[in-house]
């Protein structure tokens, strides 16, 4: 096979792979890696976080991240990782990103409540704790989480009113 032909033959397997991905397909099921597999990589990374390896969880969750785009607990989990490393900004692009994935799930708005709050933005905070608090409503699921986000609220605005 010449230069010419193998060029030929990676233009179609490009648009083979962008036609894949644009209905919506992921790595993990071009290979095959299961919903059990997937899980116990998870549980890898939940354990190594939990233990304060942020650095390690990090590069697990950034697997599991590029393996299944969909799924918002990796990036959750990927999100808390830079929380903890103090890098606010990356922490907020992830969080918002799990957002979308899940606009009736107030655990991402919540940290970047938490996020600005650490980076000294009380407003932008309270923007993202009052949103948190609505997508939590009524859902019995998220019941604590609507009493932190209301309570973070509550106390980013107490910050504003204290700079005014």
């Amino acid at each position: 096979m010449d230069n010419k032909e193998l060029d030929l033959s990676q233009g179609k397997v490009d648009d083979m792979m962008a036609e894949y991905f644009s209905r919506g397909g992921t790595f993990k099921e071009l290979k095959n890696l299961s919903d059990e597999s997937m899980e116990a990589i998870y549980s890898v990374a939940y354990n190594l976080y939990h233990g304060g390896r942020y650095d390690e969880a990090k590069k697990v969750f950034q697997f599991l991240c590029f393996y299944d785009h969909y799924n918002q607990k990796y990036f959750l989990g990927l999100g808390a990782c830079q929380m903890m490393e103090q890098d606010f900004e990356t922490a907020i692009e992830l969080f918002s990103f799990a957002s979308s994935l899940d606009i009736d799930d107030p655990r991402a708005m919540l940290c970047i409540g938490d996020c600005n709050m650490a980076m000294g933005r009380p407003a932008a905070a309270k923007i993202a704790y009052e949103a948190a608090a609505s997508w939590a409503g009524d859902q019995d699921e998220y019941k604590e989480e609507l009493i932190r986000a209301k309570n973070m609220a509550a106390s980013a605005g107490a910050v504003l009113e204290e700079d005014d």
